[in-house]
């Protein structure tokens, strides 16, 4: 009798409706920066940037210690990489200064460098438009958090002025929404093993501006796992090549955990075959004082520009 009872429950159980599927897929993408928009991260977080990049099979490397704070929005960096750290005498092409009080000291001369895509100055959680607005700490207070919206969208405090009485009734609102993308569901797939809403966008305008391409989203928490994205970073041949973005979730918030190109690239003098840009070692960890008050600054002439997302 208890086998029975024990294949019948299993029998219950395999017969239980799966969770209902969404077919909108502008609802998906909502969903999806809905899940951005309300993820919480520590104030602030310490995490490694590791540049990798190929050319005519030779592979290269640097890693880089950074910190995001959420609170001011900030990433900090130490312009100098571990491969130079470990190889002094390998000029680069940096200075770095103490910036007290708003006041430059110079640490270093610049020099030739190879940093090999730029000192990556990039947010560990840099949605790629997905979010509307930057996702914030939960040591932001309100007050703060609507300042920041205001500064995003260049709009200033809302006017207490009301408009005259006409003596016409309303009777509609009519709100005009300005899509950036046309958004279709091309299927549910599995990645990371559960299944994902598979989106594929197509930028009604601008497309150098908008650069989302195919977006996964996790069909039960709306987290994105991964997208493709037409051009990156904001200078060089970079931005015209497609990338695909992985992410891993971290106490329910989205991370970067790599940015890849296998399309041929150039910059300034510099052909490369791939690259990567892979985040690891994320932790809650305050920046050290002395990041907090560096600064550094490329030589033009031998420095390639920092790496930033636009």
């Amino acid at each position: 009798m208890i086998e029975l009872a024990l294949a019948g429950a299993c029998l219950a159980a395999s017969a239980a409706p799966a969770a209902a599927r969404q077919t909108d897929p502008y609802a998906i993408f909502a969903a999806a920066r809905t899940h951005w928009e309300t993820a919480r991260y520590p104030s602030q977080v310490a995490y490694t940037v590791a540049v990798t990049v190929s050319h005519d099979g030779s592979i290269s490397a640097a890693h880089y210690h950074s910190y995001y704070d959420s609170v001011e929005n900030r990433v900090d960096v130490n312009a100098v990489s571990d491969e130079e750290i470990a190889n002094p005498y390998t000029p680069h092409g940096i200075s770095v200064f103490f910036s007290p009080f708003g006041a430059h000291i110079p640490l270093s001369s610049p020099e030739r460098t190879f940093d090999y895509l730029g000192v990556p100055v990039l947010a560990p959680n840099y949605s790629f438009g997905i979010a509307g607005s930057v996702p914030h700490s939960p040591d932001a207070n309100r007050s703060e958090l609507v300042a920041e919206i205001r500064r995003e969208f260049c709009d200033p405090a809302p006017s207490r002025n009301t408009p005259p009485d006409s003596g016409l009734k309303t009777i509609a609102t009519v709100e005009i929404v300005r899509r950036a993308y046309v958004i279709e569901l091309s299927g549910v797939t599995q990645i990371g093993g559960h299944p994902d809403y598979d989106l594929r966008l197509r930028p009604i305008s601008e497309p150098g501006r908008y650069r989302l391409r195919e977006v996964w989203v996790d069909a039960q928490t709306f987290a994105t796992d991964k997208l493709v994205s037409q051009g990156n970073f904001t200078q060089g041949g970079m931005t015209g090549i497609t990338w695909t973005v992985e992410f891993r979730q971290i106490n329910g918030a989205p991370y970067l955990a790599s940015e890849t190109t296998t399309q041929s690239f150039r910059l300034t003098r510099r052909a490369y075959d791939s690259a990567t840009i892979a985040f690891t070692d994320v932790m809650p960890k305050r920046a050290p004082t002395f990041m907090r008050i560096a600064d550094f600054a490329v030589n033009s002439e031998s420095g390639v520009p920092a790496l930033r997302e636009p």
